[in-house]
Order: structure tokens, then C-alpha cells, then sequence
């Protein structure tokens, strides 16, 4: 109810009469429910929720602190007619389909619609402690995947076979699931920041890049490594240890009040100077919870300050085309003093070697 009751602050702060909260993380964040639909808070009224008919049970089962309303396709519009009243002239949204957002402004042409998305990543920007500690156990899931990863490496093995086994030991040990689609990238494949999982066995000499995250009661972890199979190269170790170099002075600037773009400038330099800075092609990270990716980002055109309760991710990394990439990442909480990894698991070349 506290999350709600702050909502409604900023309902009287911003000058709105009402919110509709169509993006399904968010509904999740302020009822507890994974059903979908729209989420209405108005003043004087308890939150409406808004939900498909085939999801009606599992709302029911999940939800807290909201009025629960069935609904059609043909009957949503007159719903929420029936919400909103003609005393709401000022409304914000959250997300919305582009097609149901048309809708909306056709049928309430008398109110304003303003997109205040803000609003609700202002909120959920910041974990409290209840939300801490489910990242933390979804932290400790991805690592247990990691480490299925590291037992089942070996020349000749495929890339998705690797995959099944870090779901499973992932899921069999209490995830709901995969935060998002496995990457194990092998050989020069290492070089894709995005790759995905393919049926290619590994090889002798290979960089295997394994990124992967849990999701524990609707919380994600987020979670790299960078493997080498057989002894490193010159310039395999190089490239390593560079990027284990800008990880470790990264997570110096993961403080209240320093700027995300210091964070990303302190890695970006050292690889840089490194003579790589042509091959980190991405930011140094991004906030994590009910989404994979949330605010802040943690890159170089962001100004916004890191505050206590962020959670975000750490992962430098060098690509360089057709040899192969590292990148190494750990998820990661600003507190009041030094910062904390959610998510533990050897990092260094000489523990990664397989």
C-alpha cells in the first residue's frame, strides 16, 4: 500500500486527477500481480485493477491493495469510462500499446492524456529492502547457473548444451526462470556484445562469453564471464586483464551522489588507455529489478547521480572482430558506504581457464 500511497503524492504534486499503469513490471510493482491489464489510481478511490478475463484467477491469487475488474476486448473502453468520470480532466500513462493509446484518446477526447513514465522509474529506480533481498537471492541463482557453465566446458561440447545445463541447475535450485535469453558465445562468436546460443562446439583456444541472469518471485539477476578454454594467449590475458582492470575501477564510482557517466568515464578510459577504447562499444551498465534493463543507465551522456538503493550492472568489455571478446559483469547495489555485489563468481583469467 506504501508504494500506492506515494503514487497518489505525486498525483497531487504533478497536478493529475488519475494514472493508468499499462506496462506489465510496473502493474506487478504497485498490486503484486504478473496478470497484465491496466492499473488506474485515482484520488478518493481504491486503485482499480484491470485485468483480462483468462487472467482473473491468477490475479486474484497475487494481487494486494486493489479492486480487481474483469474485462473483454469490446468492454475496456466503457470500464474505464466508468473509472475515470468526468471529474478527470489531467491523466498520466505510464505505457501503453500504441493501438489501445489511439483508442483512449479518441473515446476521452475532454481529458489530457500526459506521458509521465517517469513518475513510476523515479519509484522503482530505488529498491527497498524487501526488493534487495529478492535480487540478492536471484543473484545467488545466476551464480549457481555460472558455475553449471564452468563444470560443463570442454572442447567439443555445444554451445546450447551449455545453455540447458546452467537453466536447469538455475531452475532446479528455484528460479521462476531465465531473465532473459542465455548468451554463450564462443570463439570469434565472443565478439558479438548480443550474441545468441547456437549449436557450434567449442574449441581449443576458444574465449567463451557466458551472460545470464535468474528470476526469483519476479526479480532478475544479470551476470557475465568471460572463459578461456586451454591456456590464454598474449593477447587474450591482455585483453582480460584490461578489461578486469576497468571493472574494478568502475565499481569505485557505484556511490551515492557520483554521476552515472563518471562510473562509465573511469572504465572507458583505462580501456582507452589500454589501446583498446575502440572496442568497448556499449555503456558500462544499466539498472536492473522486475526488468532486465531499468533506469539509470550507466553510460557516457548520463548525468543522473547514482543514489542508495539503485541496483545496477557492471560489465566492461573489449570486442575485438573476428579474434574473439571479454566481458566480465557483476549486478551490483549502491549503499551508504562501499558498494555490494549481488552476484559472486571467480573473475580473474587464471580461474576462468578451463
Amino acid at each position: 500500500m506504501m508504494r500506492i500511497k506515494r503514487l497518489e503524492g505525486y498525483l497531487e504534486s504533478e497536478g493529475l486527477d488519475a494514472f493508468i499503469i499499462g506496462r506489465e513490471s510496473s502493474i506487478c510493482y504497485f498490486s503484486g500481480s504478473t496478470s497484465g491489464g491496466l492499473l488506474i489510481v485515482k484520488r478518493g478511490i481504491e486503485p482499480q485493477l484491470l485485468v483480462p478475463k483468462l487472467n482473473l484467477e491468477l490475479a486474484k491469487e497475487q494481487s494486494r491493495d486493489c479492486y480487481l475488474k474483469p474485462y473483454g476486448q469490446k468492454d475496456l473502453l466503457e470500464l474505464m469510462e466508468k473509472i475515470l468520470g468526468n471529474e478527470c480532466k489531467s491523466v498520466g500513462v505510464d505505457e501503453l500499446p500504441l493501438s489501445l493509446f489511439n483508442k483512449i484518446k479518441e473515446k476521452f477526447k475532454d481529458k489530457v492524456f500526459r506521458d509521465r513514465e517517469d513518475i513510476v522509474w523515479k519509484m522503482r529506480r530505488v529498491k527497498d529492502a524487501d526488493e534487495v533481498r529478492l535480487l540478492e537471492k536471484a543473484g545467488e541463482l545466476a551464480s549457481i547457473g555460472m558455475e553449471a557453465v564452468r563444470e560443463h566446458l570442454e572442447e567439443g561440447v555445444k554451445e546450447n548444451e551449455i545453455a540447458a545445463e546452467a537453466v536447469y541447475e538455475m531452475m532446479r535450485n528455484g528460479a521462476q526462470d531465465r531473465a532473459f535469453p542465455l548468451i554463450i558465445a564462443s570463439g570469434f562468436r565472443s565478439a558479438y556484445p548480443h550474441a545468441d546460443v547456437t549449436d557450434r562446439r567449442l574449441r581449443e583456444g576458444d574465449l567463451v562469453t557466458v551472460d545470464m541472469g535468474a528470476v526469483y518471485k519476479n526479480y532478475r539477476s544479470d551476470i557475465t564471464r568471460t572463459f578461456v578454454l586451454g591456456s590464454p594467449t598474449k593477447k587474450q590475458r591482455e585483453i582480460f586483464e584490461l578489461v578486469l582492470n576497468a571493472k574494478a575501477i568502475a565499481i569505485t564510482k557505484y556511490k551515492d551522489g557520483l554521476k552515472c557517466s563518471e562510473a562509465d568515464a573511469a572504465a572507458r578510459n583505462l580501456i582507452k588507455n589500454g589501446g583498446y577504447g575502440d572496442y568497448f562499444i556499449h555503456s558500462l551498465g544499466h539498472g536492473i529489478g522486475l526488468d532486465i534493463h531499468e533506469p539509470p543507465s550507466i553510460g557516457e551522456g548520463n548525468s543522473e547521480t547514482l543514489v542508495t538503493g539503485n541496483v545496477v550492472t557492471n560489465e566492461p568489455g573489449i570486442y575485438v572482430p573476428k579474434f574473439g571478446g571479454v566481458r566480465i559483469e557483476d549486478t551490483i547495489l549502491v549503499g551508504d558506504g562501499d558498494p555490494k555485489n549481488l552476484t559472486k563468481f571467480d573473475e580473474t583469467v587464471e580461474d576462468l581457464t578451463v
